[in-house]
């Protein structure tokens, strides 16, 4: 029975819920949803024809959360649950009134497409931050994410439950069955726990909700409804094993020589590792892994950085996704964020990851991480000529069997990694916490003779790079999640590696050396309209987060000023629209303040009445002056003004055939010696599905660059030699998917890509002791050879067949390809050319891998 509390009635269910020591509060307090017990077994398979469902209370009072929030829904949503003492039961019958025109299109477990389907969320601590997102389509795929932070969602943290979809005459049928040791929720004999149940029509476009939850609030796990009627439950501590194995034969070149592509050499090699899951307590997990093994993760997306930043790739390992989004900076995610205590791509990627462990959950109104991880390995010295075969077991390796021409031919460093964050409650919706991040190297110090030693000569300890950092964070909101401040202050100290090296902009970072700076934001971030923000990054000369964290850059001090434009609900005849207009200056944090760079940009988008998304932005680069681009220097140059244009679409995912398009165009003014350049970016994606189990996407960008005058060498002379860049790549990505049944999978990714850059005219310049910036108007052209063109052409193959042949556990058998065209010989001009010239001559490394895993739990 479906029903509304008003008055006096809603009184009585408040006093009711109190008396059973369970607070309700947030805007979705006037909705309770009643479970009721399950008296016999419930299968799951999606036909809800147990005699427990018949009894279940039925709610049907669904309201449109988009395209019009509030509306009444097209189409009946009918909800059941039910519960015992080991689950949590949904059964949704969605009613449609064309059901042949439900789209029951197929995909992979965790990557579901975009079709008719069904969520469920919740927030079992009811503490109005956190909340589980079980997902079933039509065609029965499963799939399940995390929101945290009342209003960020994640597709990383992954649970094990059963769920079905079936077909009705007028409609399909989610069944969900969700292990109630897989929530953490409170010992207390009545529950009452944060819910809803969401409805995505694909053909509609249309999202329905349970509870009335509209888009335009800074705000998501705070405004769902309740369930309650929970009696007598008792958290389980629960423990789940994974034990694999994992076979590989690897087949690459006998010599590290890239012009050397031949012989090849094959070496097999097996692992055995073990995943563990625990509750320790009602509300605290413990994940832990040993030895684990990432092969059928998709390889990172080849790319050109010519900048002096370092590129940030997003993590796929399962160990580091799953759970970790309590140790994401606050207000945003590590890839977005200025600084990050903690980057998990730190840790396994030179060094072999022998194990890890992490805690996460919450203390009272505390919620609370600690990750731990060691990573060490075993090295000998090669002889490439006489490689060694034999297979060998090392005690700092235990669990890994090889040959030895796989062993590093220098030591890696063995290093101890740690993270810990809290975040306590203050309001409604609001929170502060800290964190503290370390990487602390076990290889000893390095000393000053060490350092002086040529690199492939140095001992592991120079070659460990250790610090530690901790930080104050804060996220607070108004009650109606509308108008907030959030932020984070942070410190760091270096510990461990060279006694000292240089860093991009002239900073000399010293063993001990510590370092200040943090971020701040503040405005409004929900509500319709006009949504006014202002912030500032700040980071130190010798702030140094990247032992264990991510930061784009040190010695910066960067004010913004945003207006955004906001109408998630529509505008006219668009069904969203948003806008935005930017602002933003950066100047060194050091005693110089030398101002680096004025950035503006404008951008708008709306969503047609088709759902097909249009965009466009358009920006400017302003007064620069790079303190990075004369190598260690720090000596202020300045880079040519630019502008550009782009605009960008987005089709509606529903069709048969998906595009996506961006188009940009960019124009270099002249300054000094450096004439005008005009360079663009043009990229796309087309998807076609032309069966629900297969689909097919393929993606191309473009990009040629115009880069100015760039740093080449420093000569004898002590003055600088630059030299203009014109760069331009190519990438072709194609990936396939077929699904033979949402439980077992092939799927195919394979990218092309192919890069080249020409330096030429020449100039020189020079500053002086005191740094004194270099203008363009002051560079000299020069005659010179040029040597530092470049070409690259490679090829990353990846195929992966998945079968999860009971709840699980899976098997895999993945195939994997990495080739490299030749390089140029000495005295060759590098080919200017987008073509893939001589790839399939270059040296290639073919992986077979066969791995099984087995899932257990109690």
């Amino acid at each position: 029975m479906a029903f509304e509390v008003r008055g006096a009635v809603a009184l009585g269910v408040s006093l009711w819920c109190l008396a059973a020591s369970a607070a309700v509060e947030g805007p979705g307090k006037e909705q309770f949803l009643r479970a009721a017990r399950a008296q016999g077994r419930v299968d799951v398979d999606g036909r809800l024809d147990e005699a427990d469902w018949a009894r279940a209370p039925v709610f049907d009072a669904f309201v449109e959360r988009f395209p019009t929030a509030g509306k009444t829904p097209s189409e009946k949503t009918e909800l059941r649950i039910l519960y015992d003492e080991d689950m949590l039961y949904v059964g949704v019958v969605a009613r449609d009134s064309e059901p042949a025109r439900i789209d029951r299109r197929l995909g992979r477990r965790d990557s579901a497409p975009f079709s008719d389907t069904l969520h469920v969320l919740v927030d079992s601590t009811h503490g109005h931050r956190t909340a589980y997102q079980f997902s079933i389509t039509a065609g029965g795929v499963q799939s399940d994410g995390l929101y945290y932070d009342d209003r960020y969602y994640t597709e990383d943290w992954s649970g094990i439950w059963a769920g079905a979809a079936g077909s009705v005459e007028d409609g399909w049928v989610a069944e969900f069955a969700i292990p109630l040791s897989l929530l953490r929720f409170p010992d207390t004999s009545m529950q009452t726990w944060g819910f809803s149940v969401r409805r995505d029509i694909a053909r509609k476009n249309e999202e329905l909700e349970s509870v009335d939850n509209p888009r335009n609030h800074n705000a998501n796990v705070s405004r769902l409804g309740h369930l309650t009627g929970m009696e007598d439950l008792r958290p389980r501590k629960r423990l789940e094993l994974m034990p694999y194995l994992a076979a590989r034969g690897l087949a690459r070149p006998q010599f590290s020589d890239a012009s050397r592509p031949t012989p090849r050499l094959f070496s097999p090699s097996m692992d055995v590792g073990l995943d563990v899951r625990a509750a320790l307590t009602s509300e605290l997990s413990l994940a832990a892994t040993f030895n684990p093994d990432f092969g059928e993760v998709e390889a990172d997306e080849l790319l050109l950085n010519l900048s002096t930043f370092e590129a940030y790739f997003p993590e796929r390992r399962p160990f580091f996704t799953q759970g970790m989004e309590l140790f994401q900076p606050v207000g945003m995610d590590t890839g977005d964020s200025p600084l990050a205590l903690f980057y998990s791509r730190r840790i396994g990627l030179t060094t072999p990851l022998l194990g890890a462990v992490k805690v996460t959950g919450s203390v009272g109104d505390v919620q609370v991480g600690v990750l731990d991880a060691f990573v060490t390995g075993p090295w000998q010295h090669q002889d490439e000529a006489t490689p060694d075969h034999d297979l060998r077991l090392d005690w700092r390796r235990p669990m890994h069997v090889g040959p030895g021409l796989e062993l590093p031919d220098r030591p890696s460093p063995t290093l101890h990694f740690l993270a810990a964050v809290a975040r306590g409650r203050v309001g409604e919706g609001s929170v502060v916490g800290g964190a503290v991040t370390l990487a602390n190297p076990l290889s000893g110090p390095c000393t000053v003779e060490d350092a002086g030693l040529e690199e492939d000569l140095r001992p592991a300890a120079c070659r460990a790079r250790g610090g530690y950092a901790g930080s104050l964070d804060f996220d607070l909101k108004t009650q109606d999640g509308q108008w907030g401040v959030f932020g984070m202050m942070v410190a760091s100290r270096v510990d461990g590696g060279l006694p000292s090296r240089t860093l991009e902009d002239g900073t000399r970072l010293h063993d001990g050396d510590s370092g200040a700076g943090g971020y701040l934001r503040a405005g409004r971030f929900g509500g319709e309209g006009l949504r006014p923000e202002v912030g500032v990054d700040v980071a130190s000369p010798t702030l140094s987060l990247s032992a264990a964290g991510f930061q784009r850059a040190q010695n910066e001090v960067t004010p913004r000023a945003v207006l955004r434009y906001s109408k998630p609900n529509g505008m006219g005849p668009f069904r969203e629209f948003y806008a935005h207009a930017m602002a933003i200056s950066r100047w060194t944090a050091d005693a110089r303040r030398e101002h680096v760079v004025t950035l503006l940009n404008v951008n708008a988008e709306a969503t047609l009445p088709s759902f097909d998304l249009l965009g466009f932005e358009t920006g400017t680069n302003l007064n620069s002056f790079d303190v990075r681009e004369l190598t260690r220097t720090g000596v202020p140059f300045e880079r040519n003004d630019r502008a550009f244009v782009s605009m960008y679409v987005e089709s509606n995912p529903k069709r048969l055939v998906a595009v996506d398009a961006t188009l940009s165009v960019g124009h270099r003014f002249k300054g000094g010696p450096s004439a005008s350049a005009w360079g663009w970016y043009a990229g796309a994606s087309v998807s076609v599905r032309p069966h629900p189990s297969l689909e097919t996407e393929l993606s191309v960008s473009n990009d040629l660059t115009d880069h100015g005058p760039r740093y080449v060498e420093t000569r004898s002379t002590g003055d600088f030699l630059l030299g203009e860049l014109e760069s331009q790549y190519l990438s072709l990505t194609l990936r396939q998917q077929w699904v033979l049944t949402p439980r077992l999978t092939l799927q195919g990714y394979a990218q092309l890509f192919t890069a080249h850059g020409t330096y030429g005219p020449f100039f020189t310049a020079t500053s002086d002791e005191r740094r004194t910036r270099i203008r363009l108007d002051s560079l000299v052209p020069v005659e010179h050879a040029d040597d530092s063109s470049f070409y690259d052409t490679a090829l990353n193959v990846n195929v992966v067949a998945r079968w999860e042949y009971q709840l699980g556990s899976t098997f895999f058998v993945v195939y994997s390809r990495t080739q490299q065209g030749l390089p140029t010989a000495e005295r060759e001009r590098p080919h200017a050319t987008l073509r893939p010239r001589r790839l399939a001559a270059g040296p290639a490394t073919d992986a077979l891998m066969l791995k099984w895993s087995y899932y257990w739990d109690a």
